[in-house]
């Protein structure tokens, strides 16, 4: 739990209460013996402060230099008990006081400073601790005496931090209804605010997930790597393959494919040796792996691993379940990628069944299943079917992520798409700058699929007679994707023949 932010200012005296009595690095022990009387002592001078009711510290040198004279007996005698990393620890502290004994005029302004630093601290607390307690905590501070000021202030700090914690549950609650109710980018915002008072494992993973689904992929990106150190600190290797998978989903939508690969190979490694192969995680994690696969252009091999991954499915949670849909939506894909349109209409409308009974036509990933049918009836010519079922998808998406995800852009292109062709090149145009501004400004100018808006337009400028806007996008293209894909990526092979023709046609 991280520390209130409101009270981070005035708590930090906390910390300095053992300093105070000149005790470096204080562990519990010695905070239990910091405030014992010294057993003999000159009688206090007071220090008055110049102005009425600031601080003051009646504290005498003289007791400061007898109180470092007890807490180097305190450490001594412990020394000869200690061993290992303790009598490490001891030894430190003992050098700390023995260099405050050496420079002790020095070390007694200092003290005293802190001193006065921590009365003021506790006067921020009137009103939510009884003054007459504040006042004898004060006045035990002016004589060097810090055990009731810690009291109080270890007390607010519990107080603090409980209505940290609740507030996060409100929040990931709140998260949870949004959630529910299909409205993401409030859910991001719930479980991102949740995260950020309470950084545990479902805060951190609900928000990674949520930002990611709304786009967010910068303040997605930078979770995930909170959740993978939280796992890697705190988590089981259950979490940490979870971990692993999640911020491999972002590294892959961000175009880092090699790195999401690398990730998604090592979350499989943990659950083949944790869950085992026949398990509902081992079937996701093969389906992040393929996608992935998929996107570099191994059609082949992520078909392979979309296979194996349904037929985990289909062992554990069985046909009826909207993971098997998406599992047949993958596989859909990986086979429409290798020119087998029947096929991949047959199992894009298996999956939309299974969607409708399950999730409901009003989900972001029925849209998703939606979008991918109307791109295999357009790959077999059927454009006016196409489009209908992408506008059908384009409003889903309008009510559920938004229109500034970027997946809500890859619907536009693909709706400009069906509208090119059947010759309607202004609107298609239109619809693919829509497309390009959103990618833009989700995703950055270097990601691929940026590099598909710019090409995807250049090729409808071709068409209505601009060519000259039309060269340097398909150059800028290219370039795009030579350094996100390799020149070896189908994507790249596309984009370099539709320069060579443009050029051509010069």
């Amino acid at each position: 739990m991280s520390f209130f932010t409101k009270y981070a200012p005035h708590l930090a005296g906390v910390a300095a209460i053992a300093a105070v009595a000149g005790l470096a690095f204080p562990t519990i022990d010695f905070v239990r013996d910091l405030f014992a009387e010294p057993e003999a002592g000159p009688a206090p001078v007071v220090v008055v402060s110049e102005t009425p009711g600031e601080p003051m510290v009646t504290m005498t040198l003289e007791q400061f230099e007898e109180r470092q004279r007890y807490l180097r007996a305190q450490i001594e005698a412990e020394l000869e008990q200690a061993d290992g990393e303790r009598r490490a620890q001891l030894q430190n502290e003992l050098a700390v006081i023995q260099q405050r004994m050496q420079e002790t005029e020095a070390a007694y302004a200092e003290s005293v400073q802190r001193l006065e630093d921590l009365q003021q601290k506790l006067d921020e607390f009137e009103g939510s601790v009884p003054e007459e307690r504040l006042a004898e905590a004060s006045d035990l501070l002016a004589m060097g005496e810090t055990g009731l000021a810690d009291e109080i202030f270890a007390e607010i700090e519990l107080a603090e931090q409980e209505a940290v914690e609740r507030a996060a549950t409100a929040a990931f609650a709140r998260g949870e209804i949004a959630e529910q109710d299909i409205r993401w980018h409030d859910a991001a915002e719930h479980y991102t605010r949740a995260a950020r008072l309470d950084p545990d494992w479902d805060n951190l993973k609900n928000a990674r997930e949520f930002t990611g689904k709304t786009g967010d992929y910068a303040l997605s990106f930078q979770l995930g790597v909170e959740l993978l150190d939280w796992a890697k600190l705190n988590g089981t290797q259950e979490q940490q393959s979870i971990a692993l998978n999640e911020h491999g989903i972002t590294l892959q939508r961000l175009g880092q494919y090699h790195k999401a690969e690398e990730l998604f190979v090592q979350a499989l490694d943990i659950d083949k040796a944790t869950i085992g192969e026949v398990h509902p995680n081992y079937a996701t994690g093969l389906n992040n792996l393929a996608l992935v696969v998929r996107t570099q252009g191994r059609y082949a091999e992520a078909e392979e691993l979309y296979r194996e991954a349904l037929e985990v499915d289909k062992a554990t949670i069985g046909e009826a379940h909207p993971s098997y849909a998406t599992g047949l939506n993958n596989l859909a894909n990986a086979v429409r990628a290798q020119g087998r349109y029947a096929e991949a209409e047959g199992l894009f409308r298996e999956a939309l069944e299974i969607g409708r009974a399950t999730i409901g036509e009003a989900h972001p990933h029925y849209a998703t299943h939606l979008s991918n049918l109307a791109s295999v009836v357009e790959a077999q010519g059927r454009y006016a079917e196409a489009e209908g079922l992408f506008r059908e998808a384009l409003e889903i998406g309008k009510a559920t992520i938004g229109e500034g995800h970027p997946d809500y852009a890859s619907r536009l292109n693909n709706l400009a798409a069906a509208v090119e062709a059947q010759g309607r090149y202004a609107e298609a145009e239109g619809l693919y700058r829509e497309a390009l501004e959103i990618t833009k400004a989700a995703l950055g100018e270097a990601h691929p699929a940026y590099a598909i808006r710019l090409s995807n337009l250049a090729g409808v400028l071709v068409k209505l007679g601009r060519r000259e806007e039309a060269g340097p996008m398909y150059e800028q293209a290219l370039a795009i994707f030579t350094e996100a894909l390799g020149s070896e990526h189908p994507n790249t092979k596309t984009v370099q023949g539709n320069l060579d023709a443009f050029r051509a046609g010069e």
